[in-house]
């Protein structure tokens, strides 16, 4: 679809005739599904600024515009209307596929990523977390644990190290809850 050239609304509505035509007898291109999308948002948009247009105007006029805003559907085109999934089943003759992508966001991605060193990116609430719970308050302790895992050469030379320089301190659920934050940011330091 040119974007240069105008297109009534008429024809909008033969080529996209055309298009569901040749898609149920299986003769769509992706290209030409791709142009029938097009088509479609161009007329979806055109008739969403006629739908504000009209409410505009019938407001300008004192009457009343709350039939073009939330009109009724009464009950024989509701019985019309066909469920896209069905639409989709009938055309293919399958089901459609879902898609199990999960997009990641980007604190996900940097929650994930590989450190360089094990206190990197350690938040002070993070520094003081850690040392309360598993260090019973030891600065020293816990920097020179920090020192001696970025060492390590393998994860479990660092979960040893790890393990030994402990001394935990507080409610089972803050001390499993900072042991598991410290494993992962072991696992994020020794990822291959």
């Amino acid at each position: 679809m040119s974007r240069e050239k105008y297109i009534s609304l008429e024809e909008l509505v033969s080529q996209l005739g055309n298009n569901v035509r040749d898609l149920k007898v299986g003769k769509l291109s992706t290209e030409e599904i791709i142009e029938m999308h097009a088509l479609s948002r161009n007329l979806y948009e055109r008739i969403t600024v006629l739908r504000y247009k009209a409410f505009e105007t019938v407001s300008q006029n004192g009457g009343k515009g709350e039939d073009l805003i939330n009109p009724g559907i009464d009950e024989e085109s509701e019985k019309s209307q066909t469920d896209l999934i069905s639409s989709i089943e009938e055309v293919t003759g399958t089901p459609p596929k879902k898609a199990n992508l999960k997009v990641r966001s980007l604190a996900e991605s940097l929650q994930s990523s590989p450190l360089n060193s094990i206190g990197e990116g350690l938040t002070i609430l993070d520094r003081a977390n850690f040392t309360s719970t598993l260090f019973s308050n030891d600065n020293i302790k816990f920097n020179d644990m920090l020192d001696i895992v970025d060492q390590c050469n393998n994860i479990k030379s660092a979960e040893k190290v790890f393990n030994s320089s402990i001394k935990t301190r507080g409610t089972s659920n803050e001390i499993e809850a900072a042991l598991d934050s410290f494993y992962k940011r072991i696992n994020r330091r020794f990822q291959s």
